[in-house]
């Protein structure tokens, strides 16, 4: 979606790609399709390898190749410094933690720390010395954590010069597009909540006839309307000419507020369900645990209300 046309991709506007990642959150599809077509494909298509590019970049769009973005070295941190995971003599050695759907990924393209900074390589999945450790997640998917043992590595995906930069492109537009799956899976939680208030019947009356929960629910309506508007001024911004400080501010901003969102409308839409609400037979749990899972992915609320702070304070001084 996210690839140029030369490729063979679609060449889509972050506002194009919330359209679909809407619908994708609304349905819970399990895909990767964030950690595939906009984290890989985005950092592939910022190469600085041509050959690399124009090889690898129409068979990910063909589905025939799929690679995983391994950049993270310890929990909750949105650092893109390498340093755990160090290349010397064209090998690896470290540990990277947290990379999503790694067990499915034909490849990964890994931040390792080299003399000048940090530098990205392709590593194939089947590579001597890398082995994977998985975590399951609380949407049922699973992380892997690998780990580099003299690992030897395939192609120069970006030059130290170049990759510390990258990386933090394709991690904003990434929590972006997380942002807007997060609005699907509130918005489509929120209306199974309503459609059940319409139905359950207590003391002889629909539930949603009674004041209390009404009011609950057009809370819950105006924060999933407030985050739309948030990402679709986040959207416009990443698809004008803004600068990489205007992006972080803006992915920060929207990535916080979806899924302090999220997590609100999700535990509140098992509460209004009562009882069935907590069953494995009542689906709305798995909006919950989705929008657990989406809001903790590439930094948390807080974390991201810290960095927005950070970033914005730095600006004024």
């Amino acid at each position: 979606f996210v690839v140029p046309e030369e490729y063979g991709g679609v060449g889509l506007t972050f506002s194009d790609l919330a359209l679909v990642l809407i619908q994708l959150g609304k349905g819970l599809v399990p895909a990767p399709f964030v950690a595939t077509a906009v984290l890989a494909a985005r950092t592939l298509a910022g190469s600085d390898n041509a050959a690399l590019r124009a090889e690898r970049l129409p068979q990910l769009v063909a589905g025939d190749w799929l690679p995983a973005l391994a950049w993270q070295e310890a929990r909750a941190s949105l650092d893109v410094k390498a340093r755990q995971v160090v290349y010397a003599n064209g090998k690896l050695n470290g540990r990277k933690v947290f990379v999503p759907d790694a067990g499915g990924a034909d490849a990964f393209i890994v931040s390792a720390a080299v003399p000048d900074g940090t530098a990205l390589y392709l590593v194939d999945k089947d590579a001597p010395g890398l082995s994977l450790e998985f975590e399951q997640r609380v949407d049922g998917g699973f992380y892997g954590h690998l780990n580099f043992a003299d690992t030897p590595v395939g192609a120069q995906v970006a030059a130290p010069e170049r990759s510390e930069a990258l990386l933090a492109t394709v991690l904003d537009e990434a929590r972006v597009a997380a942002s807007a799956e997060l609005l699907g899976v509130m918005t489509r939680a929120l209306e199974i909540s309503v459609d059940y208030l319409k139905q359950r019947v207590q003391f002889d009356k629909p539930i949603g006839s009674f004041q209390a929960l009404q009011h609950k629910t057009v809370d819950l309506f105006i924060l999933s309307e407030v985050s739309r508007s948030v990402l679709l001024q986040t959207t416009a911004l990443f698809d004008g000419d803004a600068d990489a400080t205007q992006r972080a501010v803006a992915a920060s901003q929207v990535k916080a507020r979806c899924s302090d969102a999220a997590l609100r409308i999700g535990k509140d839409a098992i509460q209004l369900h009562g009882g069935i609400g907590y069953t494995d037979e009542c689906n709305i749990g798995l909006y919950l645990k989705k929008a657990m899972y989406l809001a903790s992915w590439l930094g948390s609320a807080s974390a991201h209300r810290a960095r927005y702070a950070d970033l914005t304070l730095g600006a004024a001084q």
